[in-house]
């Protein structure tokens, strides 16, 4: 099946901002960390500050401080696809002082540029626990007919009018743009996909009726939504968030489609085992806190929690599955 993303000429106006070279990233991000202060704790986040991922983290960070009886920080090396914070982390010491906050990005980056960054995550990084996850939602804005409502109707009216859908998405290897080309490939529809440096260009662009529709982060698409800018259209997860119930999922007209944000947190390989139970102790205990869960709740956040085994099957399942989709559809992702 032919990929749909490759953007076409058209009366639409489009920002097309793309990610950062990896390579550029990478060559930033050489070096080996030298060790820190024992009692400091380095969580690496692989976005940018006051992000959805970096305020779900700074939040953990702080309720985990006194839990460890250690200091907490949080430190953002976006770049890169998320290549450059994983090869910081990749290369730093294995002695429970830097840990990383590993993204649906990291699966897909190993199934779709396997050559690029320092390697295979799961041979270079420890997973320590799985910590959040929080489903898409599938936007439309006023490019599109009102009578365009939910999945069903956007796929018929793609249909209607072919090789003309757009869909933003926050890069070229993210999970909003991969849920896209999923759709478009199980349910046979083109679609063209569009890059942005992050979600919430392409949200605005959607607003304002330059582009079609697209999947984003809760937390970037609330805002329009409530202005009635925005319908949502559906979640992208499994099942329906309990915290809007009455929005229905992918899954319930695409059957068994299932895209989600996952964050969870991992080790420098070799990172010994007494360390990571350790930190996997007191990330369990730390999202167990009912203000944390509701500081997050409206944005459809929630907190797991988990073994290792559990986050390494997460990181495991997710790459096998866009290694297939990619030997099915060769997308181009430059």
């Amino acid at each position: 099946m032919k990929a749909y993303n490759n953007l076409r000429n058209s009366g639409v106006t489009r920002r097309v901002v793309m990610a950062a070279a990896i390579g550029a990233a990478l060559l930033l991000g050489a070096g080996t960390t030298q060790a820190q202060d024992k009692s400091i704790v380095t969580l690496v986040v692989p976005f940018g500050a006051g992000g959805g991922v970096d305020t779900v983290m700074r939040a953990v960070a702080d309720r985990l401080t006194p839990v460890l009886g250690k200091t907490v920080l949080v430190e953002n090396r976006p770049g890169g696809s998320t290549i450059l914070a994983y090869d910081h982390v990749a290369r730093s010491p294995a002695d429970g002082t830097v840990f990383m906050i590993g993204t649906p990005s990291m699966s897909t980056n190993q199934a779709f540029k396997p050559g690029t960054g320092p390697g295979d995550p799961r041979k270079l990084l420890a997973p320590v626990a799985p910590i959040a996850e929080q489903p898409y939602m599938l936007i439309a804005g006023p490019a599109l007919p009102a009578e365009v409502k939910d999945v069903a109707s956007l796929l018929k009216w793609a249909k209607d009018n072919p090789d003309t859908l757009d869909m933003v998405n926050s890069g070229p290897l993210t999970a909003p743009r991969l849920a896209a080309e999923l759709l478009a490939f199980r349910t046979e529809t083109p679609i063209v996909t569009i890059s942005y440096q992050s979600g919430t260009a392409g949200v605005l662009d959607v607003a304002g009726g330059r582009v079609h529709a697209g999947f984003t982060q809760i937390i970037e698409a609330m805002p329009q939504v409530t202005a009635g800018n925005l319908r949502p259209l559906a979640v992208s997860s499994l099942k329906r968030s309990p915290v809007f119930p009455d929005l229905p999922t992918v899954s319930e007209t695409v059957p068994d489609f299932d895209v989600t944000s996952w964050n969870g947190m991992f080790a420098p390989a070799e990172t010994p085992k007494a360390v990571i139970d350790e930190m996997n102790a007191a990330v369990n205990k730390v999202l167990q806190d009912e203000s944390l869960k509701e500081m997050f709740r409206s944005q459809g956040t929630v907190f797991v929690g988990g073994s290792p085994e559990d986050l390494g099957n997460k990181l495991d399942s997710e790459i096998k599955r866009w290694e297939d989709l990619q030997s099915k559809v060769k997308l181009e992702i430059d």
